[in-house]
């Protein structure tokens, strides 16, 4: 099997056990309606799966196809993982623009303090 499909495996592991609900392979088999073993060769690098299935498997996981090609840094050294955890409570929430600009607000509000002294 080619590095690529054993790194994008990986990957796919990686977000799935990662997130704040820790999902099995059987949940995430479930939302991107493939069967469990094939997502399981997927992931042990056995198989690459189409286009269509990584796409499926992204929009699962709640991230861009493209995040399924991005190696990850070491935690603390990139800026993404500090904003998963408030990219999934938009996502879990269903928030629309509006809510997010009102999210933002709160933020601005309470850290503004902070940017001053800074």
């Amino acid at each position: 099997m080619s590095d690529i499909g054993k790194r994008i495996g990986r990957r796919i592991r990686d977000l799935r056990t990662q997130r704040q609900d820790r999902w099995t392979q059987e949940d995430l088999a479930e939302r991107a309606k493939i069967s469990v073993s094939f997502l399981s060769m997927i992931e042990r690098g056995e198989r690459v799966a189409h286009v269509e299935t990584l796409a499926s498997l992204a929009e699962a996981l709640g991230v861009s196809l493209a995040e399924l090609f991005v190696e990850p840094t070491p935690q603390g050294t990139n800026g993404e993982e500090l904003l998963r955890p408030i990219s999934e409570f938009v996502r879990s929430r269903h928030l629309d623009s509006r809510d997010v600009e009102k999210l933002l607000g709160v933020a601005r509000a309470m850290f503004a303090t902070q940017a001053t002294t800074v």
